[in-house]
């Protein structure tokens, strides 16, 4: 651990931000030490994204209050390339990349080995590869493009180009969001040795588990300014999230708490098959449940959702029973017609028309042309699910956790009979993710059959009823809640042989 007499090496004091009338920023500061990992917390809307723009150079000096020390020297950062010469690095919690371009494009985006005044593409290959084997990442095709690429492998791609530099400061908002286990093992690893040798690491995540594993301490944010740093050996996760929130949360709420043994099938799907996707995949799930899906990124945990919701691009056979009628969910429009709704991974990307407002995007499925009636349907979601926007604001300059609210409260007006949810938590804040534990539970009491996927192990013990673990496109076994993590990363990783009968298992 880094002693507490080192120097500062990053400082920012008595920032100030304002977007028109908003306040994101009130006096909000920041000191991190040569050679520490730092934790910054905050619920989404705390302002944790602004100030990292204000290190990024993403907003320019002179557009915010305050100062910025490195080393003890004032910067002037007027642009992301100022940033980077300063020795400051950031991977985004959303994502930078050219989905047009390769993986060895992006990663050397600016700096192309040339040739004779050409970009020289044996060259830039052969780094891209040289790259990505320093990260463990040797196996990555350079050569695809970074939009074929599942947003876990993409972002990936956003950290190595990161690492690439030996930056003084390193911060990283929500790195392991998309990434498994593994893939975050060796993160922390990385993250530890470049510590070791210096290097000032600022990591934001709203996993509680994983800033206490890594971080020496832990910044809060809330409301725009800054609550205090506490050491991580002296604190616990309770006191953190209460500086976070300003209060002590409610007790947990069972999303799960356990289908009735005579509730009826809501989901049956028997041999569903996907070419080049999915093999024979049969799973069952009852009004009022929660079925998780585990396994490894490109498990199949996302097709299978995408495909329940009429979303294949290969050939579908099988069948898929809908409250014991056969459904041909050949389109979204089927699957909804049906009964289905799904919350995507890429809220921004497939959940979301980020150029309507939030009234508009609450009111899509309902397909209201009335402008009054979107919007008094929107102030009902807005009030019960606590969203942190007006209705008439763009879905755009919401906060994660409160775009997240969004893509679950268009849902809400027609419940659905089953509801897909593919990484339901991803980048949302503790407090929201109560809350959206909290609509699940609400939800699962009404009837609703509910069949999620999620890389969060935790997140996965805490609200499934079952697990069904899946593994190269099969369901290879299913297992009881409370299932341990060790258990499931052993089924998901093929160390326990494959099984068709559900077993009971320690937790």
């Amino acid at each position: 651990m880094t002693a507490a007499g080192e120097p500062a090496r990053l400082v920012m004091r008595g920032i100030g931000k304002r977007f028109g009338g908003v306040v994101a920023l009130d006096g909000a500061a920041l000191e991190a030490r040569a050679g520490e990992i730092l934790g910054l917390c905050g619920e989404n809307g705390a302002g944790k994204s602004t100030l990292l723009k204000i290190l990024a150079g993403v907003y320019a000096h002179g557009s915010y209050d305050g100062e910025v020390l490195v080393d003890g020297v004032p910067l002037a950062l007027r642009s992301t390339a100022d940033a980077r010469a300063a020795g400051i690095a950031i991977v985004h919690q959303e994502l930078m990349l050219v989905p047009e371009m390769t993986v060895a494009e992006n990663l050397l985006l600016g700096r192309e080995p040339r040739r004779l005044g050409f970009v020289d593409d044996a060259a830039l290959e052969a780094r891209a590869r040289a790259l990505c084997a320093r990260f463990g990442e040797g196996g990555l095709d350079v050569r695809a493009k970074v939009g074929s690429l599942g947003i876990g492998v993409q972002q990936i791609v956003e950290i190595v180009r990161a690492l690439q530099d030996d930056a003084r400061v390193l911060v990283l908002d929500e790195p392991t969001a998309a990434l498994t286990g593994d893939e975050a093992a060796r993160l922390f690893a990385w993250l530890r040795d470049l510590a070791a040798r210096g290097t000032t690491c600022i990591y934001v995540s709203h996993r509680m588990d994983e800033v206490f594993a890594l971080c020496h301490r832990i910044t809060v944010l809330r409301d725009g300014k800054t609550v205090g740093t506490v050491e991580t050996a002296r604190s616990s996760g309770q006191e953190v999230v209460r500086m976070m929130v300003g209060r002590d949360l409610a007790a947990a709420h069972p999303p799960g708490a356990g289908a009735a043994a005579n509730a009826r099938d809501v989901l049956d799907v028997r041999g569903l098959s996907v070419a080049g996707a999915l093999h024979d995949v049969s799973l069952r799930v009852r009004a009022g449940e929660v079925v998780a899906l585990a396994g490894a990124m490109g498990s199949g945990r996302t097709a299978l959702l995408s495909t329940l919701f009429g979303c294949a691009t290969a050939p579908v056979s099988g069948d898929v029973l809908v409250g014991g009628r056969r459904v041909a969910l050949d389109s979204p429009r089927a699957a909804i017609a049906a009964g289905i709704a799904l919350v995507p991974e890429d809220r921004k990307g497939r959940g979301l028309v980020l150029d309507l407002t939030v009234a508009e995007n609450l009111a899509l499925p309902l397909g209201l042309a009335d402008g009054d009636a979107a919007e008094t349907i929107a102030r009902a979601r807005i009030d019960e699910l606590r969203i942190r926007g007006r209705a008439d604001s763009p879905v755009a300059t919401l906060s994660g956790g409160n775009q997240q609210k969004v893509v679950l409260g268009k849902w809400l007006h027609r419940p659905p009979r089953l509801l897909l949810l593919d990484e339901p938590t991803r980048g949302v804040d503790v407090g929201a993710r109560e809350e959206i534990y909290a609509l699940i539970a609400a939800l699962c009491k009404k009837g609703v059959a509910v069949l999620m996927a999620s890389s969060d192990l935790p997140e996965v013990q805490r609200l499934a009823d079952r697990i069904v673990v899946l593994r190269g496109g099969r369901a290879v076994t299913e297992l009881p809640a409370g299932t341990s993590q060790d258990h499931i990363v052993a089924h998901s990783t093929g160390l326990i042989p494959t099984t068709t009968a559900n077993e009971s298992c320690p937790s």
